[in-house]
């Protein structure tokens, strides 16, 4: 009989059944099995384009062995984010970005090989956020890249602690990155592969100061092993002709940010950050960055935008190395420089009645540029809902 009862269930349990499926049950109900439905709070895309262009010592193709080659590059990057809760006490963030890169001579062997003109690669980064007390919220992330030759995978977890009815926030947070790549040298001919790590630690403080103000500082330490560059990248050589970089196989990385906000009498907001970084490279640099928001009507303000960036160069970076150097690098990113990047932005939100709360429109440009020949043009398009 139980048997008969477990193959052919009444028509009264299958009217059940059929009822624990419908829609609102999957949608809106409270589940058993994940404590309550996902509700999509935002949805968000983004397409920015770059148009880089100018010259590095670390890619080849320049009028003479011993001359910078182009470090032209566009990239055509959709992405999309997406915002749900889980109940009252789980939030997911998942960002989904894609890039498109053409006449990709930094992920090129340059005029040796043409098999990166063309790149697409995608990536997900999902992280979840549990409101474990009135004061503590703990997260967990976790990211998958993949382009072509290479794979990315990242995942990390981080606390959150309010005191005082959130005036004071301290958060502390670790992140493991690995990834895993083809080998290339510099006549373009592949090699294997090849892997590197990161493993980072952060600690941070936040404090309202007044009812406009609120400042916080961050501190990172990041530690990278195995191959910290770029495989393809070249330097010139005193000899004559060009040699392959040779890098240390650890790199110890430090970070420290402030960052502060003023909100302004007349409808604005002044945004105020500062970064210093050091690593045992040898290159130490200063960052400072000044946003200044201003909204013009209820739905509508605008922005604007300045950072600069100046950095001394790795002790081992050389234009011309000898050829018995045990330690050498061309790339520009290495040097010393100083940078620029000079943006603003318009943005509408406009509300609307029903299930969409309102409508997020967004548009952005920005210049870059640096003493060391490169340059850049952004711009920046967005859309959203909020639900």
């Amino acid at each position: 009989m139980l048997a008969m009862l477990i193959a052919t269930p009444s028509r009264a349990l299958a009217d059940d059944a059929r009822a624990s499926l419908t829609d609102d049950r999957i949608l809106d109900a409270k589940d058993e099995t994940m404590g309550s439905a996902l509700r999509v709070q935002s949805v968000m895309t983004r397409v920015t384009g770059f148009d880089q262009f100018g010259h590095g010592f670390q890619a080849q193709g320049g009028p003479t062995p011993m001359s910078p080659g182009s470090e032209r590059l566009t990239v055509f990057e959709p992405q999309a984010e997406i915002v749900a809760t889980q109940g009252d006490r789980i939030t997911h963030r998942v960002w989904i970005p894609v890039d498109v890169v053409t006449n990709a001579s930094p992920d090129a062997v340059d005029v040796l090989s043409s098999a990166s003109r063309h790149v697409e690669a995608g990536a997900i980064d999902w992280t979840t956020t549990y409101r474990a007390t009135k004061t503590v919220d703990l997260s967990m992330r976790n990211g998958l890249h993949l382009e072509n030759p290479f794979r990315s995978f990242d995942s990390g977890m981080a606390i959150r602690r309010s005191f005082a009815d959130e005036a004071t926030v301290v958060s502390a947070g670790a992140l493991a990155v690995f990834d895993w790549f083809d080998r290339f040298d510099i006549h373009g001919d592949r090699r294997g592969r090849t892997d590197r790590s990161g493993t980072t630690g952060s600690l941070g403080f936040t404090q309202v100061l007044t009812p406009t103000t609120v400042a916080s500082i961050n501190y990172g330490f990041t530690v990278q092993n195995g191959t910290l560059g770029n495989t393809w990248n070249s330097v010139p050589l005193a000899t004559g002709g060009r040699g392959p970089e040779l890098l240390p196989i650890e790199r110890m990385r430090h970070a420290l940010v402030a960052r502060a906000v003023q909100w302004l009498p007349w409808n604005g907001a002044l945004r105020l950050y500062y970064r210093l970084y050091a690593d045992d490279w040898g290159i130490v640099a200063h960052s400072v960055e000044a946003q200044l928001m201003q909204r013009l009507t209820p739905e509508l303000y605008v922005g604007g935008y300045y950072r600069f960036h100046t950095q001394t160069g790795a002790s081992f970076f050389t234009t011309l190395a000898p050829l018995d150097a045990t330690l050498r690098v061309a790339d520009s990113d290495l040097a010393p420089l100083d940078s620029e990047t000079i943006g603003g932005k318009i943005v509408l939100d406009f509300p609307l009645r029903g299930e969409i709360r309102a409508l997020h429109l967004e548009l952005a440009c920005e210049r870059y540029f640096r003493t060391n020949d490169l340059q850049m043009n952004i711009v920046s398009w967005a859309t959203g809902f909020r639900f």
